[in-house]
């Protein structure tokens, strides 16, 4: 597909131009240099032409920003995959020695460049952007992201000079992307700043597609990332890490906070990744809440095992502390995970289909029917005011995770421990043991 890059120096404009293109929120806009820090690739349309966007970090010289070296590192790697350049400059602030050298470097490209002077509020201000032809380039458009103003002679700009054969082509692997995604496992990996959540995408991927750093909270944005192994497709969704809400400020933690939360309701498996030297932390037990209040299947990764001592007895300490911090995720798989050393990437790939085929698996009425039977018999619902309480039949109901529900005389008279156990067994005799489970009663109609 044919790919357009938007690329300046931080705190331009880019972030919002890029949510103007593709008409949503999707990368995190806030007045503080350097917001962006990952490349957010998205698809956009103009005059029913299909592209792609990509929004990068600020490029910033030298190394006096200490994310300047990934974020360069992002911009390179957008010079080769990239097809043209949007480079954004501020029509308020005028053309600095910045703009000069992306510029510089944007010319050994020899690929289209389309200067957007930003921050052209009104068309008193048009005449700022005649300095800017000193960069060399002659597509030079007066936008303004926030008024509206002035993409659509952008976007008509970059449409024109796409291929018609790109255009063909584009339009015929949109097509069979939205088979693809049919079939795509979405996974959603969470937990705690610094956890190593983009180290782990990284090891997945085999590329350093996000921004990876020992600085807390280095992803802000949701990136999602298509891969394939082994013949199953996974839709990635790298999150920002969740910080305690007493140290959220309204912006962009706060957006990123959402975020996480998006993700978590879109994903098909949530991954929740725990630093190996804290164990699960009291934020760890908060986003776990999250996992179970939105009743999504989860595998647990310890993250970090190559920082601790090689011997299993600590290995194992951490994984009965974790697991019984969380212990409201029983069914959750637990693994021992090096990203930096790329140990235990197989497996973890191998749990999150196991995982979603057992959120999505269906068992026959029959089959269930004869497995609530031999629960009964193993251990006698409680009586209910004297009278016996009874299961008369069940049935899996459709959609994921799994919920079945049981037809009862008297619902009121199913405490939680007994239901606990239908629940526990029938992981045990249908297969179960991985995924999240809800169980319903309805008790027959009376006169």
């Amino acid at each position: 597909m044919y790919r357009v890059a938007i690329v300046g120096r931080p705190n331009v404009g880019k972030s919002s131009l890029f949510n103007r293109i593709i008409g949503k929120r999707k990368a995190i806009v806030e007045d503080i240099p350097g917001v962006t820090r990952d490349r957010i690739v998205s698809t956009a349309e103009w005059k029913n032409i299909p592209f792609e966007i990509v929004d990068t970090g600020g490029y910033v010289e030298g190394d006096k920003d200490r994310f300047a070296p990934y974020i360069r590192k992002q911009i390179e790697k957008e010079l080769e995959l990239s097809d043209a350049f949007i480079l954004v400059v501020d029509g308020k602030e005028g053309l600095t020695p910045a703009d000069k050298e992306i510029a510089k470097i944007l010319h050994k490209t020899e690929k289209p460049v389309y200067v957007a002077v930003n921050k052209i509020d009104n068309p008193e201000k048009e005449d700022h952007i005649y300095e800017f032809y000193e960069l060399g380039f002659d597509k030079i458009f007066p936008v303004s992201a926030i008024q509206k103003r002035g993409s659509a002679d952008l976007l008509d700009a970059v449409v024109e000079d796409i291929p018609d054969y790109e255009i063909e082509a584009t339009k015929e692997d949109l097509e069979e992307r939205e088979k693809e995604r049919k079939d795509v496992i979405k996974v959603a990996i969470v937990g705690k700043p610094n956890a190593g959540k983009s180290s782990l995408l990284n090891a997945i991927l085999g590329e350093e597609r996000a921004v990876v750093s020992d600085i807390a909270g280095t992803t802000r944005d949701v990136v999602d990332t298509l891969f394939e192994w082994n013949g199953d497709k996974f839709l990635f969704l790298d999150t920002a890490g969740l910080r305690k809400k007493s140290k959220v400020d309204y912006g962009i933690e706060f957006f990123s906070v959402g975020r996480t939360l998006d993700a978590i309701k879109k994903a098909d498996v949530v991954v929740h990744v725990i630093d190996a030297q804290h164990g699960a932390t009291e934020q760890d037990t908060k986003i776990a809440h999250l996992i179970q209040k939105h009743t999504k299947p989860a595998i647990i990764v310890i993250n970090k095992i190559d920082t601790l001592p090689p011997k299993s007895e600590v290995l194992n300490r951490v994984k009965k502390q974790v697991r019984e911090k969380l212990y409201f995720l029983p069914f959750a798989p637990v693994l021992l995970v090096s990203a930096k050393n790329r140990k235990g990437i197989k497996q973890l790939l191998k749990e999150i289909k196991d995982v979603y085929q057992q959120a999505w698996k269906r068992v026959g009425t029959g089959q269930l029917n004869r497995a609530l039977q031999q629960i009964q018999k193993l251990r006698q619902p409680p009586s209910y005011n004297g009278k016996p309480v009874k299961i008369y039949y069940g049935t899996q109901l459709e959609g994921k995770p799994p919920a079945f529900l049981l037809f009862v005389n008297y619902p009121e008279g199913f405490k939680e421990h007994y239901l606990k156990f239908i629940e526990n067994n029938l992981r045990t005799l249908l297969g179960f043991d991985k995924a999240p489970m809800k169980i319903l009663l309805r008790g027959k109609e009376r006169e």
